[in-house]
């Protein structure tokens, strides 16, 4: 009996330690796993205590690329009632300017990423009345 409880303790410990784990891998924001995102992931900023992370999908069947960013503030929650709009300059010079709709905790805009070469992206968010920039680059191959 007496050596039963160093395995129970053990295996206790254990659960305590993945059950830690997973509460801090899942966003605070809408219970999604961060780990397991869509999409390539493009770049990460941080602008006046708000989190940017961009993820690039490729939708094949319809010939197009969805932007995506999500948005998350100091204490993990989510900006899902801001508004969030993309400037995209291809490596011909071509301009996108898209307002992105607000869905599954980030925002996203279906975009043209079909050349290669360097992208840039520029980011205005409106967040709580604050307006926020952000710009990045990013080379598809």
């Amino acid at each position: 009996m007496i050596k039963r409880y160093p395995v129970m303790l053990v295996v206790g410990v254990g659960f305590w330690i993945s059950a830690v784990s997973l509460f801090f891998a899942v966003d605070l924001a809408g219970g999604k796993d961060n780990t397991k995102r869509p999409g390539i992931f493009l770049n990460s900023s941080t602008i006046n205590g708000y989190q940017f992370d961009y993820y690039l999908l490729h939708f094949k069947d319809r010939n197009t690329h969805h932007l995506m960013v999500y948005v998350n503030g100091l204490k993990g929650e989510s900006s899902k009632k801001n508004k969030v709009g993309f400037l995209v300059v291809g490596p011909d010079g071509s301009k996108q300017k898209m307002m992105t709709m607000g869905m599954k905790g980030a925002f996203g805009a279906d975009m043209d990423f079909q050349k290669k070469g360097l992208y840039t992206v520029k980011t205005k968010a409106v967040i709580g009345g604050k307006k926020l920039f952000n710009k990045f680059t990013y080379t598809i191959r």
